[in-house]
């Protein structure tokens, strides 16, 4: 939350909702990796790809070299701090000797019938 924080200043904004939305994109991308996508009609590819093709698209708009900059930063940091968590979420538990370092509070699971262990 912090960094989020200091990236936004960095950037001039106060909040990262595209960056944000670039996140929740590529984690939906990586855990759906055979959904074919149309981009306009225009071209055909898989999911995980989905979050380079809105980062062109949005580069290919005409908008000025600084704006493109600031587009790319913010997209870069979405798309890393989604690799993060799918990687942390999805790939660690499964490795060999893999754990689940991410858990929800137990606070918040109580009385949801759910567990921290995804059930």
């Amino acid at each position: 939350m912090v960094r989020g924080q200091i990236l936004a200043m960095f950037v001039h904004l106060l909040f990262l909702g595209q960056a944000f939305t670039i996140m929740l994109v590529y984690i939906w991308s990586r855990r759906n990796p055979f959904v074919r996508m149309n981009f306009f009609g225009l071209f055909n590819f898989q999911a995980p790809f989905l979050p380079l093709v809105l980062l062109a698209f949005s580069l290919l708009l005409g908008n000025p070299i600084m704006v493109d900059l600031i587009a790319l930063i913010i997209c870069g940091a979405g798309i890393a701090a989604g690799h993060t968590y799918y990687y942390l979420e999805d790939v660690l538990p499964n490795l060999r000797n893999g754990f689940r370092p991410l858990k929800t509070p137990t606070i918040l699971t109580r009385g949801t019938g759910h567990d921290n262990h995804g059930g």
